[in-house]
């Protein structure tokens, strides 16, 4: 279905009508106005500063952050500070996010941000739920909030950040792993605000298990080059407008969480007949 030049899947519609949608937020929705905050790259750069080691090209940014750690740069304090300025604002992205589940339904978003920037939006929307932050993460039938996937801000010991970190969340303790699997087992998982080259992508697609088709979707810009990276990784793009700043993804997720607000029987109503008209033309297809 067709909402603000986005073409969503019925899967994902259905998903997110029977409460099974788990949105997963990364850097990208953070980085908008008014937060404006840091990508990973930047925010290691960020931590770098002042230490006469730039962040090397070739070196993963998980291992130079580590490698900081090691030689005595307090990067989680850095990080943490880096995150936390007093004028932080929620993007209009954070907001329709939350306005995707109506207030009779579970929020189910779960964030690799360390930013508290969903906390906030909730409270202008008046939505309330709970708020996990690892490793202290919900059981699958116990999922109703907002989940830190990597910690947050307001324990900065606790954030996902180095490579040791990395690792004892996928590995050695491998809470982190063991909560995505059971999420991604049985989901349906929307991505936003990642690229596939994200470090942070690439530690969280070492949870996904075998799945059918339908269950895994991401919202990339519509440039087509890195359409089968991403099926590549189990998961389907959706494409969305490019522009510098990214507006039309939020004019999507605007409309898409109007369409969620409708109720029950309008869905029905609108799934039925989405189902018995005949295939788009090319015009109205999703493009790669």
């Amino acid at each position: 279905m067709k909402i603000e030049k986005i073409n969503f899947p019925a899967p994902l519609l259905n998903a997110l009508r029977d409460g099974e949608l788990v949105i997963f937020a990364g850097a990208g929705v953070s980085m908008g106005p008014p937060a404006c905050l840091p990508n990973f790259k930047s925010l290691a750069e960020t931590i770098a500063k002042g230490t006469g080691d730039p962040l090397p090209d070739e070196e993963p940014i998980d291992r130079f952050l580590g490698r900081l750690q090691d030689e005595g740069v307090k990067v989680h304090a850095r990080a943490a500070e880096a995150l936390s300025r007093g004028e932080l604002e929620a993007t209009e992205l954070h907001r329709n996010l939350l306005r995707l589940y109506p207030d009779a339904g579970p929020v189910r978003i779960v964030t690799t941000n360390f930013d508290l920037l969903f906390e906030q939006a909730a409270d202008v929307l008046n939505v309330k739920f709970e708020v996990f932050r690892a490793p202290a993460l919900p059981l699958r039938n116990q999922f109703n909030g907002i989940v830190h996937v990597h910690g947050a801000v307001t324990h900065p010991d606790g954030m996902v950040i180095t490579d040791a970190d990395f690792g004892r969340a996928y590995l050695n303790e491998g809470w982190a792993q063991r909560f995505l699997v059971e999420l991604f087992s049985n989901f349906v998982i929307l991505f936003v605000g990642y690229s596939y080259n994200d470090t942070i992508m690439n530690y969280l697609t070492r949870a996904l298990p075998p799945s059918e088709d339908d269950r895994r979707f991401a919202l990339i810009p519509e440039n087509g080059a890195n359409t089968q990276r991403w099926r590549a990784l189990g998961i389907q793009p959706i494409n969305y407008p490019s522009s510098s700043d990214h507006s039309e993804l939020n004019n999507g997720i605007c409309g898409l969480a109007d369409f969620s607000q409708r109720s029950v029987l309008d869905w029905h109503s609108k799934i039925t007949e989405i189902a018995g008209n005949p295939p788009p033309l090319d015009g109205d297809a999703p493009s790669d």
